[in-house]
């Protein structure tokens, strides 16, 4: 079970996947990321209905020597991390938003329903 926490954390490429929250706010999804040590203009967003995908490079790698029972050293280059969505969303519509290393994607959802005229007498 060990390995699973930490392959879910990163992978050979020098990946780390960020930390980050989601929040349902009725008309809208957002989500908020983590990423220390990025830039602004190194950040990659990507949507689509059902999916956002976050790529970031940092400004300095940062190198574990010790991590755990393997002891093996992981240096890190950026942030990626891909979500699949609560709930299906317009991709055109969102917004974003970076700040002190906090990156908030705000996602407008899509009306499952919508009413219907009825024409004829």
């Amino acid at each position: 079970m060990r390995d699973g926490i930490i392959d879910a954390m990163w992978n050979n490429d020098g990946y780390l996947e960020p930390l980050y929250e989601e929040e349902d706010r009725g008309g809208e999804i957002v989500i908020t990321f983590a990423l220390p040590y990025v830039d602004k203009k190194e950040i990659e967003v990507y949507a689509t209905k059902e999916t956002l995908e976050v790529m970031a490079s940092m400004r300095k790698s940062v190198c574990w020597e010790r991590w755990g029972i393997t002891q093996r050293k992981i240096t890190f280059k950026s942030f990626k991390k891909q979500i699949r969505l609560p709930e299906n969303v317009n991709p055109d519509g969102a917004t974003a938003e970076f700040k002190n290393g906090i990156l908030k994607i705000t996602l407008p959802k899509i009306k499952e329903k919508s009413s219907i005229k009825i024409s004829g007498k």
